[in-house]
């Protein structure tokens, strides 16, 4: 077996483990030791860069391996966009919007218009954590309305296996499961076509970037991004992946992948990029692919993602 797919393992057995259990194990450690040893190189690599161009080169290196750890995206189709209900909330809009990010494959999503102010407006890209609710979840519903409020449009979307998207429905309608054991189910059956699903997750994103520039009421020259927990691991692909977003807040999510093997190893089949240790994709390379633009990290102490790697990284792309 060659060393990239020895190692690309480390991030596949996780995913199918019930809590992590399989980090403790010889072979996990044996495939650990691999991994440090990359990251170490990756390090090394980053301190001898030197200078903007530097930086914005590997920048675009960075984001070509992510793209191929996913497996490529599918072509663009017809967006057939349509606005399917509109509610007035006195200071500020809600747009209840359906667009196509593949054929026939249609996204949810809800788009927030401020009052204030005149368009075009500035715009925040959602996505959304793994709440059962997604986009309708309360918590979500205040930081929206919030942004509204201050005049920015925010367009947030449900994920695959949330919110109006549920793939996988008892008799009487309700979910047989939803969220991370969906994604599960449906990146296990990814990695078998030769792609994470990760792809998926970050295509409807790059689809809602697309709707957002259809709009003229939207600046397409001021986009941002921010999501929270599974919505902070999205902000982070987007905003390596994606130009147009000019700035992110990425919350709960940021670590490192030393950290994040070391503890709980990655959860979702989403964090799982192919050969990502072995191309040297750390989180760090996350923002620092952003370069010039600002990025906020926002963590809690008590979070599952290792608040000392969250440190390190934060230390690493500071410089």
């Amino acid at each position: 077996m060659g060393v990239f797919r020895f190692i690309a393992l480390l991030v596949v057995f996780p995913a199918f483990s019930i809590g992590g259990s399989l980090v403790n194990s010889p072979l996990y450690q044996h495939l650990l030791n691999q991994a440090v040893q990359r990251l170490d190189e990756r390090k090394a690599e980053i301190l001898s860069l030197s200078g903007p161009d530097a930086y914005q080169a590997r920048g675009e290196k960075v984001r070509a391996s992510i793209i191929e750890g996913m497996g490529q995206f599918p072509e663009r189709c017809p967006l057939n966009a349509r606005t399917v209900w509109t509610r007035d909330f006195g200071d500020y809009v809600v747009e209840g919007v359906i667009f196509n990010s593949r054929p026939d494959f249609p996204v949810t999503a809800n788009l927030y218009l401020p009052k204030q102010g005149e368009p075009p407006y500035p715009a925040v890209l959602g996505p959304c954590g793994h709440a059962l609710e997604a986009k309708a979840m309360e918590a979500y519903q205040y930081c929206w309305i919030n942004l509204a409020r201050r005049g920015f449009a925010v367009l947030t979307y449900d994920p695959i296996g949330q919110g109006e998207r549920l793939g996988y429905l008892k008799e009487d309608g309700s979910p047989d499961f939803w969220g991370t054991t969906e994604h599960t189910q449906l990146g296990a059956l990814a990695l078998l076509l030769g792609h994470s699903f990760a792809r998926d997750e970050i295509w409807d994103g790059i689809r809602a970037l697309d709707y957002l520039e259809t709009r003229s009421d939207i600046d397409k020259t001021r986009i941002g991004c921010t999501g929270n927990s599974g919505g902070g691991t999205q902000t982070a692909y987007l905003m390596a992946i994606d130009p147009r977003i000019r700035c992110a807040a990425a919350s709960c999510y940021i670590t490192s992948l030393q950290r994040l093997f070391e503890t709980i190893g990655p959860q979702d089949a989403e964090q799982n990029l192919i050969g990502q240790v072995a191309r040297g994709i750390d989180h760090a390379d996350f923002i620092e692919s952003q370069f010039p633009n600002p990025v906020l990290i926002c963590c809690a102490s008590e979070d599952f993602f290792d608040i000392r790697g969250t440190w390190e990284t934060f230390r690493e792309a500071k410089k």
